[in-house]
């Protein structure tokens, strides 16, 4: 290479950092100071929910049901409670074969508001992904499949405020 082409670019490799620096703009703004005007108060970051230990006296789950070829499974949640609403409710759900032998167990949440005293249906993904496993209290397939039944352990409750 000629040596004036050589020296001018070595002279571009050195100038070209150097002014993509000086056109870099600070985006950060020396005239913003603290607002000191408002206090932040306890009340404005209070949770809205009352977590409860939840028992059977609590809440009552009812209906349960997955057919064979469902991937969903559905369950009522009743609120025994006299006076509060229930939010959200969390529970482990305890699967067995006929024999009485776990097959799996599952924690969930559903958030639903229940009010005192009334029921609302919990719609769940299924557990079971290849469809061979069908509820016993539900109608039995055509088809061989495995009966299972289930246990279901209210865990803790979300209460409005």
């Amino acid at each position: 290479m000629n040596t004036p082409v050589r020296i001018l670019l070595i002279l571009l490799a050195v100038l070209m950092p150097l002014m993509s620096v000086a056109d870099r703009k600070n985006s950060i703004s020396r005239k913003l100071k603290p607002s000191t005007s408002r206090q932040v108060g306890a009340e404005c970051c209070a949770e809205p929910f009352d977590t409860v230990a939840a028992d059977n006296t609590m809440v009552r789950f009812s209906g349960y049901e997955k057919t064979l070829r469902s991937n969903r499974e559905t369950v009522f949640v009743t609120n025994l409670l006299g006076d509060r609403e229930i939010a959200a409710v969390y529970f482990t759900i305890t699967y067995f074969d006929s024999s009485g032998r776990l097959l799996h167990r599952s924690s969930r949440r559903h958030r639903a508001a229940v009010p005192p005293g009334e029921t609302r249906r919990a719609d769940l993904p299924s557990w079971d992904r290849q469809f061979t496993f069908y509820y016993a209290g539900s109608p039995a397939p055509r088809v061989p499949a495995i009966p299972y039944t289930i246990t279901i352990t209210p865990d803790t409750l979300l209460l409005s405020r």
